[in-house]
């Protein structure tokens, strides 16, 4: 291979690292959370690794998918202008294929180690709902919660796959459903507000219908966020708080008081995040995104949190902080960007 074929594949390779969110990968340990819910610091090393190689393929998966269903919007944005299917050094044919081959590996490496019909179902019904938030997130508003169900649905699988005889889902614990409800919120909250939010100028400018742009938030040079659409927001982020404290104040489950005072300071960092979002009144995309990325952090830490003592304190850690190293070393690499400025494309 001469020179010129050398650079023509490396920079094949990054069009493809970036077309793929490279730098977004470290948070597809959501199957991962769902196990550990079941076998706390006792998971062992087989099943880590292969709920999180899933869960990679998964995530790849959905964001090729998602960027071939937004092309026409994406590609009447300036901010986006540099998604490798709008530049063109991506075709079309390309991306479909690597959404097909994520699908085809994911139920291949499934059915060979996890062959059970009832986590096979939670599956597929999590991949429908990854699918619809794809095809209508700009067409129908509240689409958000098909994203929700989506990745709460795939914590559950993980769940499903590492417990032992499993038969239904009396068999899962409240632990886990409790955690179910924390992703389904977290994950709402992610999308709704900050995804809503930064996205609000070119949603509008395309028709594209989403939850904030239903709700009349507008955005040109300055920002206008609706009562209706601070109260929805508000009122998703008060149940972050109900369901953080429930193992504790109901159902009894072992804590320090340390652990508590840290699920506080997280709650308060989030509440203020969302409140800074909230009371923007000038379009900023990227102190809106820096924000957001705020509250995304505090959402990925309060799980680790509420398990604490059930996973361990080096499972904690792994979880906190392993998304965190993965996104400011690829971000970094692809774009000599910092934590401050985090890349969406």
């Amino acid at each position: 291979m001469d020179v010129k074929s050398k650079l023509s594949l490396i920079r094949k390779i990054r069009e493809i690292a970036v077309l793929i969110r490279i730098q977004q990968l470290g948070t597809s340990i959501t199957a991962v959370i769902g196990g550990l819910t079941v076998k706390g610091s006792g998971l062992d090393l087989f099943d880590f690794l292969l709920l999180f190689i899933i869960g990679i393929i998964v995530n790849i998966g959905g964001q090729v998918h998602n960027d071939i269903v937004d092309f026409n919007i994406d590609k009447r944005s300036n901010e986006l202008k540099e998604r490798p299917l709008v530049k063109g050094t991506i075709s079309f044919k390309e991306a479909k294929i690597i959404v097909l081959f994520c699908l085809f590996l994911v139920f291949a490496i499934i059915l060979y180690f996890y062959p059970n019909i009832i986590a096979l179902s939670v599956l597929v019904i999590s991949f429908i709902f990854g699918v619809l938030y794809n095809l209508y997130s700009k067409k129908i508003p509240g689409s958000d919660l098909f994203l929700s169900v989506s990745l709460s649905l795939f914590l559950l699988f993980g769940a499903i796959v590492v417990t032992d005889d499993f038969n239904g889902f009396n068999d899962i614990s409240i632990l886990t459903w409790i955690v179910f409800a924390l992703t389904f919120i977290h994950v709402f909250l992610m999308d709704a507000l900050g995804g809503g939010l930064k996205d609000a100028k070119n949603d509008r400018e395309s028709g594209a219908k989403t939850l904030a742009i239903f709700l009349g938030v507008r955005a040109n040079n300055n920002l206008d966020i609706t009562f209706s659409y601070k109260f929805i927001i508000l009122f998703f982020e008060f149940f972050t708080i109900i369901f953080a404290f429930i193992p504790f104040i109901f159902f009894s489950y072992e804590y320090s008081i340390y652990q508590i005072a840290l699920i506080l300071l997280l709650i308060v960092l989030m509440v203020f995040s969302t409140l800074k979002l909230l009371s923007f009144k000038i379009f900023d995309r990227k102190k809106i995104k820096y924000h957001n990325r705020n509250h995304e952090l505090g959402g990925y830490v309060l799980v680790p949190l509420v398990l604490l003592n059930v996973i361990g304190f080096y499972w904690a850690v792994f979880l906190i902080f392993f998304p965190i190293i993965w996104f400011m070393i690829f971000n970094y690499i692809f774009y000599r960007d910092s934590w401050v400025n985090p890349k969406n494309f």
